[in-house]
């Protein structure tokens, strides 16, 4: 059996609300480079853009098994199987460990690892039966280590880096390949504006924090999308530049285990296994906003 060209990627939804571009940018990258990509989101009016470029889009939503197996039936149906999936779709859940409502953790554990893994087994019998096929987990610098305010997304990022290396091993002898993606934070990727675009109406005690949220949010302007970013903001990547990332992800006969993008990836994980981790709590307080 051929094996397929086709691209299943989901989250490709313009950089605005939860997303952060990255996904519409690689779909575009690929599209021009030739390959068939299938560009998938829960809002299709959000994907038409993608859909005016030639890109075929569909309804997929990572909570709905239904419209999974849709997505990944029709790809087989005029491809043989998917042959790359590019796990994107995501979005950072804000709030404290003990003020978050759990329905709101298990919804964020829903999208960014449940439905992620569900989407994945069910491509995976269509990489099998054609001998290969590659599964890309975007993951983050996040998935590194974790810093108050966003603790539950961190944990979905971190459990994408335990899933990956498990799955690895697991599809090695089917020629299906693994690729955990670790960006540095990227340019206009889950910014605040304000302390109400948090999202936090229903967490507990919303006032025991007030004074860690406004500077939450006022750290985090450096991220804002901008020509001349400043200060942080000049350490963050760009979604284009991920997504030539993950088109090397894509393409590389052999490609690498993980891939890192942007200095403070590959800064800070090395300064953490240097310093210990009572330096490395230090500098979380010195540099990232605390309570």
């Amino acid at each position: 059996m051929t094996q397929s060209r086709a691209i299943l990627l989901t989250g490709a939804s313009s950089g605005t609300g939860m997303s952060s571009g990255t996904g519409r940018a690689a779909a575009l990258r690929l599209h021009r480079a030739g390959w068939p990509v299938y560009a998938t989101g829960r809002n299709l009016d959000a994907l038409a853009d993608l859909a005016a470029e030639g890109i075929t889009v569909l309804h997929l939503d990572v909570n709905d098994e239904e419209s999974m197996a849709a997505a990944v039936k029709r790809v087989t149906d005029e491809h043989g199987a998917v042959g790359t999936l590019i796990n994107n779709a995501a979005y950072s859940l804000n709030g404290t460990i003990g003020e978050t409502p759990m329905d709101e953790v298990r919804a964020q554990f829903e999208t960014n690892v449940f439905g992620l893994c569900r989407l994945t087994q069910m491509v995976l019998p269509g990489m099998r039966e054609q001998g290969g096929g590659r599964v890309i987990l975007m993951s983050s610098i996040f998935g590194l280590f974790a810093t108050p305010g966003r603790g539950y997304y961190q944990a979905t990022k971190h459990a994408l880096e335990a899933i990956g290396d498990s799955l690895r091993h697991e599809v090695a002898r089917f020629n299906i390949k693994v690729v955990l993606i670790e960006p540095s934070p990227i340019l206009g990727g889950f910014v605040p504006d304000s302390v109400a675009d948090l999202g936090m109406q229903s967490h507990d005690n919303p006032a025991l924090y007030k004074e860690f949220w406004d500077h939450f949010v006022d750290w985090h302007q450096a991220y804002r999308l901008s020509d001349n970013p400043p200060l942080r903001g000049k350490l963050a990547v760009r979604a284009e530049n991920v997504a030539k990332l993950i088109e090397t992800a894509v393409t590389d006969p052999n490609p690498r285990i993980r891939y890192k993008i942007g200095i403070p990836v590959r800064l800070l994980t090395r300064m953490r296994a240097t310093i210990g981790d009572r330096n490395w709590d230090r500098f979380v307080r010195a540099f990232f906003p605390i309570p």
